[in-house]
């Protein structure tokens, strides 16, 4: 995450922008997510916490459209000169999304519009008080394992109100489905929730490798689903031997999770 000091005028959409909040920029092979530089001076720690899952989870999603953006800025936030707030995608970036998905990113990009108005508004109100605080810097360097957590605990909730809706909707399990059980995975395999705006998401990690991969459970119909599988590439001087094992053992998992799709 890192921030810049500069007023956008326009938007990618060419539209009139009050408060520009922020944007995700393509960066070598990674996105950068530039912020606003007065809200990032004025940033709570609260706040930040809440935030960084949720720009962690767009990055993930945007990177995997990275190829079909026109421009460096794949998306951007900004409250118009009419008030109301704005999120594009680069231009015709959106037509290559799924629909469900693509609201899913939206809606976690409007997420994130919310706390930095929060951010706003709470230093006004204390401004007005004559109460402002002396805000210590926020560490923008990740902790990838406080953001898996933060991305678990959004998943969990995620798979709650999934539930829900199934119960809502009066949707039936399929004969011959059955639930995996810990006892199905290879030994030392744990799956724990995920967040992913493609759809259910489960994270498997191995006692001695770590993270596997995630697999992701997209509704493509009433009653269909797709079952999306991807290997968890991990970091550039990950030893070959080690990236080979971790692949069997991932293939193993997809193999047995995709065998309760099948039934008996």
């Amino acid at each position: 995450m890192s921030s810049k000091d500069e007023v956008n005028l326009k938007n990618i959409a060419g539209n009139d922008v009050s408060i520009f909040l922020y944007r995700f920029e393509l960066r070598g092979n990674g996105i950068d997510f530039v912020l606003n530089q007065a809200i990032a001076e004025d940033m709570y720690p609260d706040i930040d916490e809440k935030m960084k899952p949720l720009v962690h989870a767009c990055c993930e999603t945007l990177s995997r459209y990275r190829q079909f953006s026109v421009g460096n800025t794949i998306m951007d936030g900004n409250f118009l000169v009419t008030g109301e707030f704005e999120v594009m995608l680069s231009k015709g970036l959106g037509r290559h999304f799924a629909q469900d998905e693509k609201v899913r990113l939206f809606q976690d990009a409007k997420n994130i519009a919310d706390l930095l108005a929060v951010v706003m508004d709470r230093g006004t109100q204390e401004l007005k008080k004559g109460k402002r605080l002396h805000l210590s810097p926020i560490d923008n360097t990740p902790n990838p394992r406080k953001i898996k957590k933060e991305l678990e605990k959004l998943g969990k909730t995620k798979h709650q109100q999934a539930k829900i809706q199934w119960l809502a909707e009066g949707v039936q399990l399929r004969p011959g489905l059955r639930q995996l059980r810990p006892d199905d995975l290879p030994p030392d395999v744990t799956a724990s929730s995920g967040y992913d705006h493609r759809g259910l998401c489960y994270v498997f990690d191995h006692k001695i490798f770590g993270e596997l991969g995630r697999i992701v459970l997209i509704k493509v119909g009433e009653q269909e689903m797709l079952m999306q599988a991807d290997l968890y590439l991990g970091q550039e001087n990950q030893e070959p031997a080690i990236g080979k094992k971790k692949k069997e053992i991932f293939e193993k998992v997809v193999t047995t999770v995709n065998a309760c799709f099948d039934g008996l």
